[in-house]
């Protein structure tokens, strides 16, 4: 009977234990509640905004510094070659390198020019030099802050680093920004996965990796890679946009109109979304189809621009 006393007394100090020591038990009739609901935060350290215009030949792969980069895009240059515009606003603890560098289009130097005004190329045309002269753009070219690598083959061996593009942009003022994942909204498709076809030798596709909440990216079937890392490139949210690319008379160039207004996809967390972009002001912004602004400042995002 003694013993008997005692298990009851135990059994109800138990029972009056103030929730919160231990693990709580779920509540019957009741979801358990969903840690990976709750929005992810990030400080980023801003600086003023950097772009280089990366090579994609495929003597070109693997490229170098491409994950660091906020945004990228992926641009027609001639030939089905893509080119990839790479956008630099963050201060890192580390130094990366990034490549390999090749010469400025019209229309890379338009799309760079919505974020800032230094561009890192190789070089470029008289007729891009006095398409863009407007712009006002700071050029990078000097091999003060470019460097040839010696084990690749010219003209696909030409490299900078951030910390070399910061000599470059001299004193920059960094300023502490907290962003928060965005919420998504109602509809959308599930989307697994993306394919893109600039032609026959650069077919783009993507696949959602549902762990790390992330697109990896391949080119032609084969993990897209980063040279110094051999981590494959992933993107947090990847944006596929059409554009009117005309041939330029004469020459095997292509000018692609970036200019109005027009419909786009949106990949995001196995989702995708018909969206819609703008551009005014001299700056491209997306909405989702209710009339809201995409945030792209939470990780990193990557930009497909089509025909």
């Amino acid at each position: 009977m003694k013993n008997s006393w005692l298990l009851a007394l135990v059994l109800l100090l138990m029972a009056a234990a103030p929730a919160g020591c231990g693990s709580n038990p779920a509540v019957p009739g009741l979801p358990e509640q969903d840690l990976a609901a709750v929005p992810e935060r990030e400080v980023i350290k801003r600086v003023e905004p950097v772009m280089v215009v990366v090579d994609n030949y495929r003597k070109a792969r693997p490229q170098s510094g491409l994950q660091e980069a906020s945004i990228v895009y992926e641009f027609m240059v001639e030939g089905g070659v893509t080119r990839f515009l790479a956008v630099y606003d963050r201060l890192f603890a580390q130094d990366v390198i990034v490549g390999p560098i090749r010469s400025m289009r019209p229309h890379l130097a338009a799309q760079a020019r919505e974020h800032g005004k230094i561009v890192a190329h190789s070089g470029y045309s008289f007729r891009t030099e006095e398409l863009i002269r407007s712009l006002g753009i700071k050029e990078i070219t000097s091999s003060t802050y470019l460097f040839r690598d010696s084990a690749r083959q010219a003209p696909h061996n030409l490299y900078t680093s951030l910390e070399r593009l910061a000599g470059a942009r001299g004193n920059a003022a960094v300023r502490a920004e907290t962003v928060t994942e965005s919420s998504l909204p109602d509809g959308y498709e599930l989307a697994s996965s993306i394919e893109i076809s600039y032609n026959s030798q650069n077919m783009i596709s993507y696949l959602f990796d549902a762990e790390s909440g992330v697109y990896l990216r391949f080119i032609n079937g084969s993990p897209h890679q980063d040279r110094e890392t051999e981590q494959q490139y992933s993107a947090y949210r990847v944006i596929v946009r059409s554009a009117r690319y005309v041939n330029v008379p004469g020459t095997e160039l292509v000018e692609v109109d970036l200019t109005g207004a027009g419909q786009a996809l949106l990949y995001q967390a196995g989702r995708k979304y018909e969206i819609r972009w703008e551009k005014s002001d001299g700056k491209t912004r997306y909405f989702y189809q209710d009339g809201t602004e995409l945030d792209l400042r939470f990780n990193n995002t990557w930009i497909q621009i089509t025909n």
